[in-house]
């Protein structure tokens, strides 16, 4: 376990073992120990709210308030842009998809790591009430010891038993969600919103258009309205005697809902509010000034350790996250952590593997399918009546260079300098001035993802069929297989002429996952060659589905071949649910990229289905 140098003279109460009776509360007679509340507002950026944007965005006053009484985070980050995703890192203190938890949303449930329980599962056995009101949205089983009650209400705390007992209280709130942006034409037309569309701050790579103006006023009133539940959380406690003991954390639980923000890992999709109010009787124990701002990284692998560092419980070797809050923590502490990792891999029926790194100002994507633009079809995203007015002004010709990028080829890589850019606008990857940057950042991502055992590298189909009864387990065994991926995978960063052999090789590998990724980089390259050609074409036949299904895709993209038929057949051969959704993925994309192909499907060609199947099929309909 890790030594908690934290907080006075509290206490080590946390054991190491996974408790698998009621936990009881332990003996806390003497020792005072902190409350913990936390708000989730649905869907939130920073990018969207005032208090971060000189008065720009939704009207806080509660969480303004907070803000003076505490600390506000300017660099906080939900790791995952999508709520399952975000909240199995949460819930975990863990990089996700080391756990096989970052696929939103989940095929199968998979079990936690050996030796590591749900992190209130550790505040439950120090003494602590745990309670949640309502969502979990986790990836992986729940840990029957985390909560004392888990499908809760506001102010569960007051239903302990022991009112002198410590507690931990979790409300999410589902006002702003994104699905408060699909409205209609008609509902635009007939209600006003409180916030005023002429006053909102578009972002750069948004149109500016009626229907934009109007869901940014409608998502500014949705996270107001939170903020005013904020206001009755902190009237609750204050009748209850309990704010001057209780940190309050206020934040998004992922990044925002507006078109190209949730779902996909640009700043607006992973940056998230955080504001922590300190309760009045540790403010003289705490190094951090209330009514600061630190600038310093957070991310949601932390938060679950900061808690248990301030209780004064030691926090788990197993966890990736380390706290930003406690006695021993101060602003320049604070001001040294300069690097977070962000990960997206499938967003219901979409598949889309990418990984970022920050490191100080500077940021790198990695985009792992680079011929895919960011805009492929996902059913719930075009439900917004302003995403589908994005696509049809870029079909129109009617949009600025910035704003039709997000409906082109996204490329393998991108690096922005955030000091300059924040918006991400200006793409300087194949910038030669940054090109020691750009080196830098690739190699930073690349030991992340090969030292995490990133199971992202492994067709989701792969490592549920192979390792889902113990998925970290299952990717430290295949911790070479992951690296060699990753090599083959990184085939695209190069050009044709110096990758082309090692394609070859890799398409006579014994690893399907690696014919795979051969196929992709050839797709990325586009360059027709007899020889490489007649070598795709018999992999029309191979052993597997997906790899058949990606040879399609390389012959329909460089070839024009007409890929129906030969997409049919591998879907026929699809043996598992996320199998036909790889498939599906891949007809969608070249549905996108040619209309004309006929990709409309019967019960007899998707004998296999699973969650997000019939979205893609009504799509390719």
């Amino acid at each position: 376990m890790k030594r908690n140098k934290t907080l006075i003279a509290l206490l080590g109460l946390a054991g190491s073992g996974v408790c698998q009776q009621p936990l009881q509360a332990a003996d806390t007679a003497g020792k005072e120990r902190p409350n913990f509340v936390w708000l989730m507002a649905e869907d939130v950026a920073s990018h969207f709210v005032g208090l971060y944007n000189e008065g720009k965005g939704a009207q806080t006053p509660n969480l303004e308030r907070m803000a003076r009484e505490g600390v506000v985070f300017n660099n906080a980050y939900s790791n995952a842009p999508v709520s399952s995703a975000a909240r199995s890192t949460l819930i975990t203190g863990c990089y996700a998809p080391r756990l096989g938890v970052s696929w939103h949303r989940k095929l199968e449930e998979v079990p936690m790591p050996e030796g590591l329980d749900m992190f209130p599962a550790y505040l439950r056995r120090a003494g602590y009430h745990t309670s949640n009101a309502a969502k979990t949205d986790y990836n992986c089983f729940l840990d029957p010891n985390a909560w004392d009650q888990v499908k809760g209400k506001m102010g569960e705390w007051r239903n302990r038993p022991d009112k002198e007992q410590p507690f931990f209280f979790v409300r999410t709130n589902a006002a702003c969600h994104e699905s408060c942006l699909h409205f209609s034409a008609e509902k635009m037309e007939s209600k006003m919103t409180e916030h005023n569309p002429e006053d909102v701050n578009l972002l750069p790579f948004h149109p500016d258009t009626r229907t934009f103006r109007y869901s940014y006023a409608t998502f500014y009133d949705k996270i107001k309205q939170v903020d005013q539940e904020l206001g009755t959380l902190i009237e609750m406690l204050e009748e209850d005697g309990e704010l001057d003991n209780t940190f309050i954390f206020y934040f998004g639980d992922n990044g925002g809902c507006l078109p190209g923000s949730k779902g996909y890992t640009g700043e607006t999709g992973l940056k998230v509010p955080l504001v922590v109010y300190i309760p009045e009787k540790w403010r003289d124990r705490l190094l951090l000034p209330v009514g600061s701002r630190t600038d310093g990284f957070v991310s949601f692998m932390d938060f679950g350790p900061t808690l248990l560092h301030l209780a004064g419980v030691d926090v788990p070797e197993e966890m990736d996250g380390t706290p930003f809050l406690g006695a021993d923590i101060s602003a320049a502490d604070l001001a040294k952590r300069d690097a977070v990792y962000g990960y997206g891999d499938r967003f219901d029926e979409l598949y889309a593997f990418n990984r970022t790194v920050r490191k100080g100002n500077m940021k790198y994507s990695r985009n792992f399918l680079p011929y895919h633009p960011k805009s492929l079809f996902a059913a719930y995203r075009y439900k917004q009546l302003a995403f589908c007015e994005w696509e049809e002004l870029y079909k129109e010709g009617k949009l600025t260079e910035i704003q039709k990028r997000f409906f082109e080829p996204q490329g393998p890589e991108e690096l922005y300098d955030l000091s300059v850019d924040p918006f991400e606008t200006c793409n300087l990857a194949n910038d030669p001035a940054y090109a020691g940057e750009l080196r830098r950042m690739r190699g930073l991502l690349k030991e992340n993802l090969v030292s995490k055992n990133d199971l992202g590298l492994l067709p989701e189909s792969i490592w549920l069929e192979e390792g889902s009864s113990n998925p970290t387990g299952y990717g430290k065994q295949s911790h070479h297989r992951i690296k060699r991926l990753l090599d083959v995978a990184d085939l695209q960063l190069f050009p044709y002429e110096s990758g082309r052999r090692k394609a070859e090789k890799s398409f006579l590998s014994a690893d399907c996952a690696e014919r795979c990724w051969a196929l992709t980089a050839c797709v990325w390259w586009g360059e027709r060659d007899a020889k490489l050609s007649g070598q795709v074409e018999k992999m029309l036949s191979d052993p597997s589905a997906l790899v058949q299904s990606r040879a399609a895709v390389y012959l329909a993209v460089v070839e024009g071949k007409n890929p129906v038929d030969a997409m049919k057949r591998s879907l026929r051969q699809a043996r598992t649910g996320a199998e036909t959704l790889w498939i599906l993925n891949d007809m969608a994309y070249l549905k996108n990229r040619n209309p004309e192909w006929d990709f409309s499907l019967t019960d007899e060609d998707v004998l296999v289905k699973c969650q997000g199947a019939d979205w893609r099929v009504d799509y390719l309909k």
